[in-house]
Order: C-alpha cells, then sequence, then structure tokens
C-alpha cells in the first residue's frame, strides 16, 4: 500500500514530496494439496465404496472420508494420519510416497517472511547563504582577527614548555640510594634452614570442548523400505528420511523400527550432516540363530553392529502349586489379531515396548501398565486368565490402564 505524496516545506519555501511505502510479501506459489482428490479417483475408479474400503483396510469410514476431504481436524494425530494414508494408497494401488510428502507439505507450512520498509531516503540539506548588507552587523567570519607570525611563534613555545613538564612529570622522582643493613650476629649453632617440598609444575588449563552448533541434515534409509525413525523420541516417519534438519549435538539417539524385524537403536554423533543406512533383519529366525542389525554410514563406509542383549536364562520349571498366584490371577495378555501400533509403559512412565508387533503375536506384562493403540480393533486383552475382549473399535485411537 502506498500512501499520497505530502508537501513539506524547505528553508526555500519550496514542497519536497516524500513517500514511504510498506509491504508484506509472503510466499504464494505453494500448490494445493491433492492427495485427497488423488484417492477419491482411483476409489471411484475401481467402483468402491468407503465402507468397502473401510473393512478391507481396518480403517474407520469417517478417517478415509477426512483423507479424500483433506479435513484435518477430523484426524487423529501425524503419526496415525500418515500411516492410514499409507494404508489407504496402498489399498487402492497407489505409489504413497508423493501423496505422504503432500500431506507433510500440508502439516509443515512454510512460515511467511515479513520485509520491513525501507527508510524514506534523507532530505538533503539546503545551505543557506548570508549575504552582506551594506550598513548592517558584520559578519562572524569579517570580525575574527587573523593570526600573525607572533602569536603562532608564541603558542608553539607554549606547546613545548607544557610537554617538557608532562613528561618530567611522569618520570617520578629518582629511586634513593640502597642503604646496606647492619650486620646480624651469627649465632655459636647455626640453625638448619628447613628444606621446602619442590614445587610441582603448573598444570596448563584444559580448554573446554567446543560443542556443535547451528543445524545439520540426517537422511536414514532402511532395508526393508517403510521403517519408522526415530531421534530422541521424536518420529521422524518411515524411510527414506531424506535431508531432516535437526540440531547440532554430539550424542542423539538413533531408533529404527519395523514390524516382524530386529529393531535398531543406537547413540549416533551429529556434530556434522550424517548419511546412514538401517539394515533390519527378520526377528523371527530358526532355532539358535541370532542376527544382529547393522548400521551403515554410506559416507564412509563404516559399519557399526547393534549389541545383541544376552540371551535370558532359562529357569528350572516350578510345579503348578509353587507358582505365585497373585501375578497370575492379575497378568495382562495382548494378543494381536491384525497389524496395530502399539505402547506400553509402566506406572513411572518408562516404555515397555513401542512398535508394531507381529499378526498373532502375543506380550505380557504385570498388571499397573498402560497400553495405547493405533488400531485398537486388533488388540485383544485378557486380564487374569479372563476371556479375551476388544480393546476398542476397528481404526480407533486408545488409551486404556491396566
Amino acid at each position: 500500500m502506498t500512501r499520497p505524496l505530502r508537501p513539506e516545506t524547505t528553508l526555500g519555501g519550496d514542497a519536497a514530496p516524500t513517500d514511504a511505502t510498506s509491504a508484506n510479501t509472503a510466499p504464494t506459489d505453494a500448490a494445493p494439496p491433492r492427495f485427497g482428490p488423488v484417492l477419491r479417483e482411483a476409489r471411484e475408479a475401481r467402483g468402491l465404496t468407503l465402507r468397502e474400503l473401510a473393512q478391507t483396510t481396518a480403517i474407520r469410514r469417517d478417517y478415509l472420508q477426512a483423507l479424500e476431504d483433506i479435513q484435518l481436524g477430523s484426524l487423529p494425530e501425524a503419526t496415525f494420519a500418515r500411516a492410514y494414508l499409507r494404508t489407504y494408497a496402498r489399498e487402492l494401488g497407489l505409489d504413497p510416497a508423493p501423496l505422504l510428502a503432500d500431506f507433510d507439505r500440508l502439516i509443515r507450512p512454510i512460515p511467511l517472511t515479513t520485509l520491513s520498509p525501507k527508510p524514506p531516503p534523507p532530505k538533503p540539506a539546503q545551505q543557506e547563504r548570508e549575504v552582506a548588507v551594506p550598513g548592517g552587523p558584520p559578519s562572524p567570519e569579517a570580525s575574527e582577527p587573523a593570526l600573525g607570525p607572533v602569536r603562532i611563534a608564541l603558542i608553539t613555545v607554549l606547546l613545548i614548555l607544557l610537554l617538557t613538564v608532562s613528561m618530567l612529570l611522569l618520570r617520578g622522582p629518582a629511586p634513593a640510594a640502597a642503604v646496606s643493613p647492619p650486620p646480624v650476629p651469627v649465632p655459636a649453632f647455626p640453625t638448619p634452614v628447613p628444606v621446602l617440598p619442590p614445587t610441582p609444575p603448573p598444570v596448563p588449563p584444559v580448554a573446554p570442548p567446543v560443542l556443535p552448533q547451528g543445524t545439520v541434515r540426517l537422511s536414514v534409509k532402511s532395508v526393508p523400505d517403510g521403517a519408522v525413525v526415530y531421534l530422541d523420541n521424536r518420529n521422524l516417519g518411515p524411510t527414506p528420511v531424506l535431508s531432516f534438519p535437526v540440531d547440532a549435538r554430539i550424542r542423539a539417539e538413533l531408533r529404527v523400527e519395523a514390524a516382524g524385524r530386529t529393531p535398531l537403536k543406537q547413540t549416533i554423533d551429529l556434530g556434522q550432516s550424517r548419511n546412514l543406512r538401517a539394515a533390519l533383519p527378520p526377528s523371527v529366525l530358526p532355532s539358535g540363530t541370532r542376527q544382529p542389525s547393522v548400521l551403515t554410514d554410506l559416507n564412509t563406509g563404516a559399519r557399526t553392529l547393534t549389541p545383541l542383549p544376552p540371551p535370558p536364562p532359562v529357569p528350572a520349571t516350578p510345579p503348578a502349586s509353587a507358582l505365585p498366584s497373585a501375578f497370575m490371577a492379575n497378568e495382562i495378555v495382548l494378543r494381536f489379531v491384525g497389524q496395530s501400533w502399539v505402547r506400553v509403559t509402566d506406572g513411572e512412565r518408562q516404555v515397555l515396548y513401542e512398535g508394531f508387533p507381529l499378526v498373532g503375536g502375543v506380550l505380557k506384562y504385570p498388571p499397573g501398565v498402560s497400553v495405547r493403540a493405533g488400531n485398537a480393533g486388533a488388540v485383544r486383552v485378557s486380564v487374569g486368565g479372563a476371556p479375551e475382549t476388544a480393546l476398542g473399535e476397528a481404526g480407533q485411537v486408545l488409551t486404556r490402564q491396566f
């Protein structure tokens, strides 16, 4: 917006126009999201309804409708919404990668940049010139007397005297002559001089370590593709994660997890940008076979093996009468009849398990745990040997205490 020009009065009486403009610019080239119409067109081309797809994908019908209409307010948190979008796209035979990228651009908007207005250029000062008027008072330049050679010589002599006096004062008084002290009488038996211990050499100060600052880029790929990447318990999304901006630091915990695969947990150095690849072997192997996950730096070729925990000792099976009846009566058993993300925490909010268990897998915990599932209809719960009940409805995000 440009404000109208306004005249200002100068010394000569003329009007000098001035203008002030301010503009706030913001990027307007962001394309509208397209993953919703693409899903709807693919579904209609196959002749499928939302009810049919809700049964085949185990996702609620209103979530599928929200994805097609791009209604983020009707969807759960971003982790589950991205998983639903990936499952829906694969069910329709679409490549989920461009749709997920379109979804990420929508939930991570580009901040607007406000440009400060330029200050108006300074007005040139209009010089005034005095005009001598006959019969008027003389100007200051005309009334100031000129310095003659005598006065210049006197000023030079005074400056030399002041400089000489200043140098004499800075030197200070001359040191007095040293007077020798009177001789000290020597006793008949001289006193032994104490021997002082040697002074250890001074220890040079140790400079503190220089901590990295700024932002670095992290790229993580996995074998197989599509594993979920966590950095210090922050979900970075499924692989491949390409040039993700993170704060530079010396130690960071990297976790890569996939359903049916041995997870990877490794401490990495993020003092500079990293390009990594995680190989996750199958978690179900023949009896007596154990294979660790491997993290490889694609820039240097260095490989790091994730340490395997020692196998738990096999205790002798006590008789049925010796088993603790209190624990068996309150044991929490989770059985997974479908694919669902789940996180189990204890009473102190410590994570006991987090990931995608295998379909048909069973997890057992003592009482006092909290279970959060992304697809509650795929989780069956039994407490103390009671009949199994569903944790919730299909596609429902639910947390329950046991």
